[in-house]
């Protein structure tokens, strides 16, 4: 998959057979990660709140760690959000 936030791509388990249609995100939601091999639609964030998803295995442990990062964006958010802050 490819970070769109970065342009970073990511070797990544995949596991599902349906895909959400980018072109139907509502205002204030873009995409977050597109798969390299077909273009479909690997993850969402929205523009103001601390929400995101990833529509793959992020794998922490066990298997390849490339995208723990993911859990840290999570606890930041968590963490900023109690504090007031912004995601």
């Amino acid at each position: 998959v490819t970070y769109v936030l970065t342009g970073a791509c990511y070797i990544t388990p995949q596991n599902h057979g349906y895909a959400l249609d980018s072109k139907t995100l509502p205002p204030g939601w873009k995409e977050l990660f597109v798969n390299a091999n077909d273009g479909s639609n690997e993850g969402v964030m929205h523009e103001e709140l601390p929400y995101f998803s990833a529509q793959f295995h992020p794998e922490a442990r066990c298997g390849p760690t490339d995208t723990a990062f993911l859990f840290d964006a999570f606890t930041q958010a968590i963490d900023e959000t109690r504090a007031g802050g912004k995601f």
